[in-house]
């Protein structure tokens, strides 16, 4: 399989069923992502004692991080309610759940994997053992916010190369999230043979490092995409602390 390497910042158009990789994320760490993550409530402010700790794990987690990503675009041969059926080189890749439901206005696909790297995770686990379970717990979030900083890069070239192709991207959309099973995590990475970033899957479809994140993003009209708005709003999981808006 053919490899192109691009930078964070490039734009240019992406051939179908070729892997790109985004090997740089210039983005620094977004703290209220982090907090997040930790599940602190949005309206309140952390304590003097808190920001410090805040200061000095993210910091130590942002040197060891290392977000990358690969993605590919494909074209579709069937989507429905309940299945998407990719074109490859190797013939289909097909995928089951509430696919359509969420990405039915898709001229085209995009699969990514995005990842924070092993060694943030690596820290959060020494941390944890010492029984310092505050500290290991920030790293965790930020290795969580690297990996999905390396989404939104993916995202971001997306958009760039939208004024070429006049196609914008969806939000994305993850095994095991919204009424697709984690065992579509092998379709997905069978799309990418080996070229995975340095991502597995578990006998379980777990990803390793765990602060990995893979999905399918809809590439449609503007129009289109902003009719359908965020794939949130139609999850029954109201109260879900990954819910988001088609604005994020």
């Amino acid at each position: 399989m053919a490899k192109e390497t691009i930078s964070g910042g490039a734009s240019s158009i992406m051939p179908d069923m070729r892997p790109r990789f985004l090997d740089h994320v210039t983005a620094p760490v977004d703290r209220a992502e982090v907090l997040r993550y930790l599940g602190y409530p949005v309206d309140a402010a952390p304590n003097r004692e808190l920001r410090e700790l805040l200061d000095h794990w993210i910091a130590e987690a942002e040197e060891r991080a290392l977000p990358r990503a690969v993605f590919a675009g494909f074209p579709i041969a069937k989507i429905g309610k309940q299945c998407l059926h990719l074109k490859t080189t190797c013939g289909a890749a097909k995928f089951h759940g509430a696919i359509g439901e969420f990405l039915g206005m898709a001229r085209q696909i995009v699969a990514f994997i995005a990842t924070a790297g092993p060694k943030v995770e690596l820290l959060a686990s020494q941390l944890m053992r010492k029984g310092e379970h505050l500290d290991a717990l920030i790293v965790s979030a930020v290795g969580s916010e690297r990996a999905e900083a390396a989404e939104i890069a993916v995202i971001e070239q997306l958009r760039d190369q939208s004024r070429v192709t006049g196609l914008v991207p969806t939000l994305p959309y993850s095994p095991g999230y919204c009424g697709i099973a984690l065992s579509e995590q092998i379709t997905l990475f069978e799309l990418f043979e080996s070229n995975t970033v340095g991502v597995s899957l578990t006998a379980d479809c777990l990803m390793k490092p765990l602060k990995s994140v893979s999905g399918l993003i809809g590439l449609g009209l503007s129009e289109d995409v902003q009719q359908y708005g965020s794939p949130c709003d139609r999850c029954e999981l109201q109260n879900c602390n990954m819910r988001r808006s088609s604005a994020k």
